[in-house]
């Protein structure tokens, strides 16, 4: 918690040092407004914590050790990844010209989202989608929240310790699987795995696939037609796919633009629904057919 604590004004510091913040997934500063923090999927507001604009400011300039031009393109993005996979999200006035974001200003709000390593967190799914010689493709689906991140970094480390032979590639384009810092993942993905971080889903699959030639593949947050596309080129070419989605379940992914097709062509294996921080929902297969609650 060093790094988060080190972005801190000195007063707010103070003031969290009382905090089991070991326990806490996020924390939302609203300017002249109290904190709330969010442990295992519970808002709680705490007492006696007041922020101001200045103090989401210095915040912000502690995060791009004080170059905000270095993180632009991150916060066009509307958020900003620190060393250890902190990611700030950031609620502010959208600077555009010509319908190109070009700068954000006037910070009102930031969500920290703090990273946890819970190894063996993925046990509950792990006889499910293992299969020799390797994962079955899958797609686990969650709301915001609750544990997916988490459950694919241990998905990571679990591969490298059950099959070290496999080539595991991490598409960590907001850099908060591995929290990779200079070539060093900060988080444990497994000694064997690859990382590639800080680009698009497209380009790292483009690119990952060609040159690392991975026999899985793990990405967070699928979402737009690009990634889909990609992820769908990459697991009819033979590569397992672990991926992820926001959504409270396979209904409401059929919904979800593109998404319906992927189902319906039987691009994955297996479907895993999280209710909950890191619980379980259900498993399916390929066909929708009910495995586990």
């Amino acid at each position: 918690m060093s790094l988060f604590f080190d972005i801190l004004p000195t007063e707010l510091r103070e003031s969290f040092e009382r905090l089991p913040l070991r326990e806490v997934n996020e924390i939302r500063l609203r300017a002249n407004s109290p904190v709330v923090i969010c442990i295992n999927g519970r808002n709680m507001l705490v007492e006696g914590i007041i922020v101001t604009r200045a103090d989401l400011d210095t915040i912000l300039h502690k995060a791009s050790n004080y170059s905000i031009y270095s993180v632009n393109e991150q916060l066009k993005q509307g958020f900003i990844t620190i060393r250890g996979g902190i990611r700030i999200g950031i609620s502010a006035q959208i600077v555009s010209e010509r319908g190109e974001v070009l700068s954000v200003k006037n910070i009102q709000s930031l969500n920290i989202r703090i990273p946890h390593e819970i190894r063996n967190c993925s046990y509950p799914i792990l006889n499910y989608i293992f299969e020799n010689p390797k994962p079955l493709k899958t797609l686990i689906i969650s709301p915001p929240g609750c544990g997916k991140t988490t459950i694919l970094r241990d998905l990571a480390a679990q591969i490298s310790d059950k099959y070290n032979l496999l080539n595991t590639l991490i598409l960590d384009e907001r850099g908060e699987i591995a929290a990779n810092h200079l070539g060093d993942n900060q988080l444990d993905v497994g000694q064997f795995t690859d990382v590639i971080s800080g680009c698009t889903k497209s380009y790292g699959f483009e690119n990952g696939i060609r040159s690392m030639r991975p026999d899985v593949i793990i990405t967070d947050e699928v979402a737009t037609k690009s990634d889909i596309e990609m992820l769908s080129l990459a697991a009819r070419s033979g590569v397992s796919i672990i991926a992820t989605v926001h959504a409270s379940g396979l209904d409401e992914v059929r919904l979800k633009p593109y998404f319906k097709d992927l189902i319906d062509e039987r691009v994955f294996d297996r479907y895993v629904v999280l209710e909950g921080l890191g619980k379980v929902a259900g498993v399916w297969d390929r066909n929708l057919k009910l495995l586990a609650m």
